[in-house]
């Protein structure tokens, strides 16, 4: 046969291809060198073969083959395009086609033979010897794969909508406990069944029909339903049915949500931002949710117990595939994280010449040990060697004399970082004993194609679980070789046991050449971790820098705050804040839960929505409830927090690592030392590992580490203030204006605007009231009005003078007392009603600041692996946006990962990833303060704006 040369336009290129690549699938090169195009001239008869020679001529090039195959027949037509390459194609496809059918052939064929043989049970399956099971496996991987090549693409999405109602179905069955009222032996009547089960019959026929369709049930005779081998199980064994309820009413719900929460975080490793957040509608990460649901807890225990019994996840593979056998007599295993000691027991069992040290954390262990000593199926003897032992593997390992250190299913919930803090806890083990191994048993994700169809689905639908509840992942062979390597260990050998979803890796010291198990390497890591005598370095015992502090507390990483003030309450902290859920779930991640609890406890109660007045007339001009628009966009904070009690809780459990009264001066930094060198004004010197200034705007840190750094005067002035909730301001301020958020507008007007512009005057309040269980529960406030009041700076002035500078020159009791009278005068000419929250203010509390801003694109500048800043010290911004302190949190709880996984020495390329960061949430905040800043005081463009002085 011959093809049309086509035109040059429509040419194919076909690569030269060896002719053994053609010989492998029943084709004999003759000529390989083609340029190929167009199709054949006339299709060939139905069933015809490709046997014999067939040649394509194209213009000057002709392309032979001759097929060896009799079997594979020619589709009677072959598409226009690129015919020569789609027919090649098209014979790779019947290759594979052929072989799936032949081994379904061989394999089935095998099965029968071995029922003729009598040597299997009445279900061939139910046979585990490796005569039957081997080819079992065999002809499920090809049927899978015929099924795959026999499903048309146009097919493909009756496939997944099949799939998915399969899943609805035996969720249907089994949420409605409608599988335990089928008899074990025999069939019901629809009608009956649905009787007994409490639900309509036409449902019920409607679901049990299409669970017959896909195997689940069966209908033996028309209108009676029975058990088939699966339903049968999850009735017959509650673990089962324990792992079925999890997996429809969780697993599920989640991997559902995977794109929204991809879509709403990103590239994240937090714990809090995966797909079960979202679906859970929880800032908890997994273990902390659950922890807190008993019923949640007592599914996913049963869930687990199953899990680990059945044969991909069992301990058997850990005692089959690891030579204990070969340790000497008395050889300490310390299982890490070993929750019940299930490992120990079963590997005890198995060598009791050995000692077993189960390592969990305290509550793990006090639990456990009671269960343990309970169990009496557990043999005294294989009891005596095995102990429980209080531990947290984020801290350094204290038993320093095992032979092993075993981690079943640890590394896995882990992201690269943590992971490495875990292995490098235990590498100090390993280097007082080189002879020590680290045996970590976890999943080893296969290369595309390298295992079997069912094998890898299983790894690939844990890995996804692992994204959509952790943030984790499960690892291929490189990515373990590369962890390990980064805390200077090396694989000494890898297995893969049969069956098992995970592999065993037998890990030891990195070796600088093969064969040197002694000649050890330098790890990869900080120079010294931080230590209580040079600690992580924080000034500023603000918001951001308490975070930081809780943070590092939470991560065991040694710490010291100094704050210029002279007491926490020497400047008036009695605004508050809204956080929105990235800082809220910024907080989870970074506090203590004894702390995050206190902080979401003592938030003032929330209502969304807004009010606008007219300043004038006291009326109202705008108002509705709600974030503005379809509930997806708009005001949506998570939290309303007074910033003093705020502030209060982020200092529990820290106070005694806080100084007051300590102003920086200077720093020197010495890298090669890795020690970074404070100086105070009262002339104190301390020395730290890593230096964060958080020291606000005024910031030294930023003085000294980014001089040429330029923050913008937005030419505005603000004066924060607080009114009591009072009987009397109640009475006179409009009562729609007490809801939620109230906005009232001073624009200039028409003329004066001609000259000097828009300089409008706004004024921002809000009530904040406190639950009675709040108040039950701590120390806060009497409920109040917090209000702002921001404007041009030359509005912000009595008798001529900038008040802003006569301010901070002044007390801090005349400061405040400065701007409660300056709030007055401003509003000289505004309504009664409006102006009595100024009239009846707490003047002790009013605070008038200069609005200064950053630009958006912060600039960037050489990191550091002494010192980075955070907050207002490097990105200020206009109140405006209502985003500065969420900003922040979120600033100190990216850090906080970072120094905690350098230990609290983190190296200039962990800053700069941190600092770039940085400038990115900063930037989006900035940009949205600055729509807020144009609104509310006429602010022009942040570019254009001069730099700030300091005053």
């Amino acid at each position: 046969m011959k093809g049309d040369s086509g035109s040059a336009g429509s040419e194919t290129i076909l690569p030269i291809v060896s002719s053994q690549t053609f010989a492998d699938r029943g084709i004999e090169v003759w000529h390989s060198r083609v340029s190929l195009s167009g199709r054949p001239r006339e299709p060939a008869p139905t069933g015809s073969t490709f046997t014999g020679n067939w040649l394509y001529t194209i213009g000057r090039s002709s392309f032979t083959v001759k097929m060896t195959s009799s079997r594979i027949p020619l589709p009677q037509f072959i598409p226009s395009v690129s015919a020569p390459h789609i027919t090649l194609v098209a014979m790779d496809f019947y290759q594979r086609l052929r072989s799936s059918l032949d081994s379904i052939a061989s394999h089935g064929a095998e099965l029968l033979r071995q029922s003729d043989n009598g040597s299997i049970a009445a279900s061939p399956f139910e046979d585990k010897s490796k005569a039957v099971h081997n080819p079992r496996k065999k002809l499920m991987e090809s049927a899978m794969k015929l099924l795959q090549l026999a499903t048309m693409p146009e097919e493909y999405l009756d496939h997944l909508a099949n799939e998915y109602q399969e899943l609805t179905c035996v969720r249907w069955l089994v949420d409605l406990d409608v599988l335990q009222h089928l008899p074990q032996d025999g069939s019901i009547a629809y009608a009956v069944l649905a009787a007994k089960a409490g639900v309509p019959e036409k449902h019920l026929k409607g679901v049990a029909r299409m669970a017959v369709l896909n195997g689940f049930l069966e209908e033996p005779t028309s209108g009676h339903v029975s058990h088939s081998r699966s339903s049968a199980l999850l009735v017959r064994d509650e673990n089962f049915m324990s792992w079925a309820r999890w997996m429809m009413n969780y697993s599920m719900p989640v991997a559902y949500k995977f794109p929204e929460a991809t879509r709403r975080w990103g590239d994240t490793d937090a714990k809090n931002q995966t797909a079960f957040n979202v679906a859970e509608n929880t800032t908890d990460p997994f273990f902390d949710h659950i922890r807190k649901n008993p019923d949640l807890t007592s599914v996913f225990s049963s869930y687990m117990r199953n899990v680990t019994a059945s044969r991909p996840w069992s301990l058997a593979h850990a005692v089959e595939c690891f030579d204990w056998a070969s340790l000497p007599e008395g050889a300490k295993v310390v299982d890490v994280g070993g929750s019940h000691g299930q490992l120990a027991v079963h590997v005890a069992s198995k060598f009791p010449h050995l000692k077993y040290i189960v390592q969990d954390l305290p509550e793990t262990v006090a639990t456990a040990q009671r269960a343990f000593d309970a169990d009496t199926s557990i043999d005294p003897a294989v009891k005596s060697h095995i102990q429980f032992m209080s531990s947290d593997f984020f801290k350094p390992q204290t038993v320093l004399d095992a032979h092993v250190y075993f981690l079943r299913m640890i590394i896995h919930d882990w992201p690269d970082r943590d992971a490495r803090i875990i292995l490098q806890n235990l590498r100090t083990a390993l280097e007082a004993n080189p002879k020590a191994r680290i045996v970590i048993m976890d999943t080893i994700l296969p290369p595309p194609g390298s295992t079997t169809l069912q094998h890898e689905q299983q790894l690939r639908v844990r890995d996804l679980m692992m994204m959509q509840v952790f943030n984790a992942r499960e690892r291929e062979l490189e990515n373990w070789k590369n962890l390990l390597n980064d805390v200077g260990m090396e694989i000494e050998h890898s297995r893969q046991p049969d069956d098992s979803v995970m592999g065993l890796l037998t890990v030891q010291l990195q070796s600088s050449a093969p064969g040197s198990p002694n000649d050890f390497i330098q790890i990869k890591k900080p120079i010294m971790p931080a230590t209580e005598s040079r600690p992580v370095l924080i000034m500023g015992a603000g918001i951001s820098g308490l975070c930081l502090a809780q943070a590092l507390k939470k991560h065991n990483v040694p710490f010291r705050v100094f704050e210029r003030d002279p007491a926490v309450d020497s400047r008036p902290q009695g605004y508050r804040l809204k956080l929105r859920r990235d800082a809220a779930v910024a907080l989870a991640e970074s506090l203590p839960e004894e702390v995050y609890q206190t902080f979401q406890t003592s938030c003032a109660t929330l209502a969304i929505g807004e009010t606008d007045f007219n300043p004038f007339t006291g009326l109202v001009v705008n108002s509705r409830s709600g974030g503005g628009l379809s509930g997806r966009l708009g005001l949506h904070p998570s939290y309303c927090v007074d910033r003093a009690a705020f502030r209060t809780a982020l200092m529990t459990g820290i106070e005694d690592r806080i100084q007051f009264s300590k102003e920086l001066s200077s720093y020197k930094a010495d890298v090669d030392q890795g020690v970074v060198t404070v100086t105070f004004k009262d002339g104190e010197t301390v020395e730290g590992r890593f230096l964060v200034g958080a020291d606000g705007l005024h910031s030294v840190v930023r003085r000294n580490l980014v001089p040429s750094h330029k923050i913008r005067d937005t030419g505005a002035a603000c004066i924060y203030g607080k009114t009591p909730m009072t009987p009397e301001i109640l009475e006179k301020f409009p009562e729609k204006g007490m809801r939620w958020m109230t906005i009232v507008s001073d624009q200039t007007p028409m003329l004066q605007s001609c000259i000097i512009g828009d300089a409008p005057v706004t004024l921002l309040l809000e009530p904040i009231r406190f639950s009675e269980v709040s108040r039950s529960q701590h120390q806060l406030p009497a409920d109040y009005i917090y209000w702002a009041l921001i404007g041009p700076e030359a509005r912000f002035r009595l008798d001529g003078e900038t008040s802003t500078s006569k301010v901070s020159s002044s007390t801090s009791a005349q400061a405040a007392a400065e701007a409660a009278r300056l709030s007055l005068s401003i509003t000289q000419e505004w309504h009664s009603s409006i102006r009595s929250v100024f009239e009846q203010q707490d003047t002790r509390q009013a605070t008038l600041i200069r609005v200064v801003s950053s630009v958006p694109n912060v600039p960037s500048w050489s990191p550091s692996a002494m010192a980075t800043l955070l907050g207002d010290a490097i990105h200020p911004m206009s109140p405006c946006g209502g985003v500065g302190a969420q900003t922040a949190i979120c600033d100190a709880s990216s850090l906080a990962k970072t120094i905690a996984a350098a230990q609290g020495s983190p190296t200039a390329e962990d800053i700069g990833a941190f600092e770039e960061g940085m400038r990115k949430r900063a930037q989006r905040s900035i940009l949205q303060s600055e729509v807020g800043s144009k609104k509310m005081f006429g602010l022009r463009s942040l570019e254009d704006c001069d730099a700030w002085t300091g005053f």
